[in-house]
Parts: structure tokens; sequence; C-alpha cells
């Protein structure tokens, strides 16, 4: 059968979810597993994380999202996030942690601004294809804004394990200032743990940078240009802001990449 892609908007959170993914994936049904809201913490100014409890036998692997379904004033919604912690992480908890980026007027935003541990909902899927390779010769390079950088957080125990096969990886994150920056400590640690892993963060409005830190000025797809890019050799992950990703690929286009690699989610704001 032949492989047949589409292009369609799924409501995440507050914003749309733009991708290309498998006709088959959403064609097929996923069952709801009841949830329940355990923990909650905020990562910026804007952002919090929500963890959720999830019952039965929902599994996933690093970079897939799910939707979530709620009822908010007497009626059913459904959003769709990305999931911020590990398989491995899942396991031990039975949680998935969400990042989610308040939006004025939102639905999501207005129910989970206020949310408290022991919300119940149902959670569907998980979906999506922005996921790690079991192995990769070549390097790897993942760039995103905002809560796009979530589901690279996912993926931090199978970045490990690519790193120690001697595989290349560059992780690039960024946004308007730094205290905009989530989950920040893990990526950083993350690219201590190797030689072979390096972390880059772009601040597009911050007027004091420190270059010892890895701290780059200006938008993220800027770095582009920078990074000696080969078509053959990089898999290049593109997730979060659809400025970023619009230019980013329009320029690896140019440069010889095709779709097989380079992966991509985009967000865009809505109510």
């Amino acid at each position: 059968m032949s492989e047949r892609w589409q292009q369609r908007s799924i409501l995440k959170g507050d914003e749309y979810k733009l991708l290309k993914t498998d006709l088959k994936e959403f064609a097929m049904p996923r069952p709801l597993y009841p949830a329940t809201l355990a923990a909650k913490r905020q990562l910026s100014q804007n952002t919090v994380q929500l963890d959720f409890r999830v019952e039965g036998g929902f599994d996933y692997q690093p970079g897939q999202f799910v939707q979530l379904h709620f009822s908010f004033k007497g009626q059913d919604y459904k959003r769709s996030y990305s999931i911020a912690n590990a398989p491995e992480s899942f396991k031990n908890t039975r949680e998935i942690e969400i990042a989610i980026s308040f939006v004025e007027g939102g639905v999501a935003s207005s129910l989970f601004s206020e949310a408290e541990p022991g919300l119940k909902l149902s959670v569907g899927g998980p979906f999506g294809i922005l996921t790690a390779p079991d192995q990769y010769d070549g390097r790897i390079i993942l760039a995103g804004t905002g809560t796009g950088l979530a589901p690279y957080r996912a993926m931090i125990p199978s970045l490990k394990k690519l790193a120690s096969a001697g595989t290349q990886i560059l992780v690039m994150m960024g946004v308007r200032h730094r205290a905009d920056m989530i989950y920040e400590q893990d990526f950083r640690e993350l690219a201590a743990s190797s030689e072979t892993i390096e972390y880059r963060a772009c601040y597009s409005r911050e007027k004091s940078l420190n270059s010892a830190l890895q701290e780059y000025p200006g938008y993220l797809q800027n770095q582009f240009p920078e990074l000696g890019l080969s078509p053959e050799k990089d898999l290049i992950y593109l997730c979060g802001n659809p400025a970023m990703i619009d230019d980013a690929a329009a320029a690896l286009k140019i440069l010889g990449f095709s779709p097989r690699q380079v992966k991509r989610e985009k967000y865009v704001f809505s109510s």
C-alpha cells in the first residue's frame, strides 16, 4: 500500500498544531484513558507543567503527543499537547507531563490556569511522527521554540543512547528572553553528559549574552547557515513557532534537504 500524506490542523492547547502525518494514523480509532491531574508547577511566567496520572494500558514513544478531552462550561473540548517526559519516567510514575502556554481568552487556558490537582479528564492517543530514530549514522539537529521544546525533553534518554553510539546531536532552543526558556537545565545537563551532544540557546530580545554558556543573539533559524549542514548526513527536527519553521524549511530546501530529512510540527495560536 502506497504511503499517503495529508496536512491537517489539530487543536493543540489554545493553539493549532499543523503537521504532516500518515493518513492511516488518524483513520485508526484511539482509545480514551481516564486521567487525573496529579501536580502543577510553573515553568515560566506564562507556561505551566501539568502532570496527569493516566489509567489503563496507555503507552507512547518519545516525541509523540496526546489529546486531552475535557468539559468546560457545559461543552466538550479536545486539545492536543506534546508529552514532555520520557516513557521511562512514565513507566515509573504512570504520569505524563504536559507544558502549556496560556493564551488570553483561550478555553484550555481558562480551565488549566485555575485547575487544581484532582481534576479529571480523558487522554486520547498517542499521535505523531516527531520521534527519534533507534540509530543514526550522522548528525541529528533538534530545533524548538516555546513549548516546542517539550517533545525533545521526552527524547533525552533516547538521545543519550544515540550519543553513546557515536551520533552527533545538536539541540537548539529559541525564545525571546531568558525568562521564557523552559526545561533549560535538563538540556544543559544532557549536553554535559556527552562530548557528542551540543546545546545552544537563542534569544531574540536579550541585550546581554554569555557566549561561554552557548548563548546566541537573534532568531533560532539564523543559526542554520553557521552549522555546515549536509543533506547527506543531517536529520533535522523543527517544532514550535510557524515563522521559524517556515523560514528554516525554506532555507533547508534550497540546501537540498528532502522532506524525509526534515521532521516538523508547527504551532499556530488560536482562541
